[in-house]
């Protein structure tokens, strides 16, 4: 059923009209010819196929940012995983100073095998909770590289170039 069909029914379009446009559209067919109609339906084809394109397109771009975000929330929990579970540290008889971002000057006691880790650079120090409280636990050197890339904030002492 067409449209001009569609609308006679709903009473639209009078029966006149109807049969008008029917006379226009078969007087406009006769003066394009078969070649310039095809021309025309064919640049409506492609016309339709380019904005399927940019649609699928669009589609496929949303699905990888979707994509991105999920990755990264997973990579921020689990990073957030590692921080609450980085190891208490000492006790130990070693004070071991460093800075913070902040200016202050807090300090650890390590057990003597923490501070050599900890100045060799095997092990970093995170805070484990927010900014300017001083709790801190100690992570190994690539667990720490994990975690400066994703909140380097949470770091607090690590060797040069891993917070960076």
């Amino acid at each position: 059923m067409s449209l001009r069909d569609q609308f006679k029914k709903a009473k639209i379009l009078s029966d006149k009209d109807s049969k008008r446009l029917a006379h226009e559209a078969r007087v406009e067919r006769s003066e394009k010819g078969r070649e310039q109609i095809e021309r025309e339906q064919q640049a409506r084809q492609q016309e339709i196929e380019q904005l399927r394109q940019s649609d699928r397109e669009q589609s496929r771009r949303e699905q990888e940012k979707r994509e991105r975000d999920r990755k990264e929330h997973e990579e921020l929990a689990a990073v957030r995983t590692m921080i609450a579970d980085a190891r208490k540290p000492g006790p130990g008889a070693v004070k071991f100073y460093f800075a913070t971002a902040d200016g202050n000057l807090p300090w650890l006691e390590l057990s003597p095998r923490e501070a050599q880790e900890v100045r060799a650079g095997a092990l970093c120090v995170v805070r484990k909770g927010p900014a300017g409280t001083h709790t801190y636990g100690l992570l190994d050197l690539e667990s720490c590289k994990r975690v400066a890339r994703t909140l380097p904030d949470a770091v607090v002492h690590a060797p040069r170039g891993v917070a960076s």
